[in-house]
């Protein structure tokens, strides 16, 4: 059994989210066969806005300061493997291999955090090279890293010349569902999922805008904030707000409807909605790391007239809420059983 540290800056019972569902599942996959202590960088020492601009300059980003980084180095010290949830905390590696060079360092890439800081922020330039100097530095010190998918792979091989040790895909823990077995409704109900941040809000902008008028269908939207987005007014939708069991919205959509363009490592909510084996209808990026057959799923749409097209013709194509693809596909590849044993095989945990 070893003793493991896992470094993130979320509470392991927060509020439900895409990236606190991947942490809980990097966290359960840890607990298999080892003693693992959490730590919460926020939970140490509570950062101000101010206070983070500083630690800029001191090549700390996010949730990083001099007061966690010193306690999570004493918390180092007995520990066998240090597990750092985020590419971000590439400083935080860099000190602890330095002080520690026996100790291994496994961190995880949720995605290329450069690339996306560059979307996200294209003016920010500071906030980008911090970024950068962090995966530059979790790519030397770290003794693996791990990635979502082979894209981002590529892109930090391309950036920091650092092959990733392994590609571990996100999955949920399988358990019962009361699945619907009603027939599509004569007016589809699309369902997304995902709170009030950038990606979500540029991809679903365009999507009332250019597809939601030429379609029959009612869109609900749920997710933290997303009533205070500012998309353009249409009849057809409805926003939910924050849920804290989706399971009953999920069953009764008629599909689901992810239309992402930016972004990197993969979308939580499109293994949340196969598990909950349902048609989906998405872009590429929405797909990215899925191995599975589109068209039995649903549809990979990357332009207004193809979202148009797939959505009208859905009804015909898909009779049912329930698509059983999307269900097998998700108990044969990304399921917390099948995942696990990713992690036990080249972690040797």
């Amino acid at each position: 059994m070893l003793n493991v540290l896992m470094i993130n800056s979320k509470s392991i019972d927060g509020k439900i989210s895409g990236g606190l569902q991947l942490s809980l599942r990097n966290y359960n996959a840890l607990c298999f066969g080892n003693s693992v202590t959490y730590f919460n960088l926020f939970d140490c020492y509570k950062i101000s806005m101010l206070s983070k601009k500083i630690n800029l300059l001191f090549g700390r980003y996010y949730a990083l300061c001099g007061e966690n980084e010193r306690e999570a180095l004493k918390l180092c010290e007995k520990m066998d493997v240090v597990w750092l949830e985020t590419s971000q905390y590439g400083r935080l590696a860099k000190l602890i291999k330095l002080k520690y060079p026996s100790k291994k360092i496994i961190t995880s890439f949720q995605n290329c955090e450069y690339k996306y800081v560059k979307q996200e922020y294209p003016c920010n330039l500071i906030r980008q090279y911090v970024i950068k100097k962090n995966e530059d530095w979790a790519c030397k010190y770290s003794d693996e890293i791990v990635v979502l998918n082979k894209r981002d792979g590529s892109v930090i091989q391309k950036l920091y010349g650092r092959i990733a040790d392994a590609v571990i895909p996100i999955s949920f823990s399988n358990r019962q569902i009361e699945f619907s077995k009603e027939k599509i409704s004569n007016i589809p109900a699309a369902l997304f999922l995902g709170s009030n941040f950038y990606a979500n809000i540029h991809g679903l902008k365009w999507f009332v805008e250019k597809v939601l008028p030429f379609v029959n269908i009612k869109l609900k939207i749920i997710g933290k904030d997303m009533d205070k987005a500012n998309l353009p007014k249409n009849d057809k939708l409805e926003f939910i707000g924050y849920v804290e069991n989706l399971d009953t919205y999920i069953q009764n959509a008629d599909f689901m409807i992810f239309p992402i363009f930016i972004g990197g490592g993969m979308k939580v909510k499109t293994c949340e909605a196969l598990m909950h084996g349902k048609n989906i209808i998405g872009t590429g990026e929405a797909f990215m790391g899925y191995d599975v057959d589109f068209e039995k799923i649903g549809a990979k749409c990357e332009t207004a007239d193809e979202f148009i097209k797939a959505i009208n013709e859905f009804p015909k194509k898909f009779g049912n809420k329930f698509n059983e693809y999307s269900r097998n596909m998700f108990l044969e590849k990304y399921s917390d059983d099948i995942i696990f044993r990713q992690f036990a095989k080249v972690f040797y945990f």
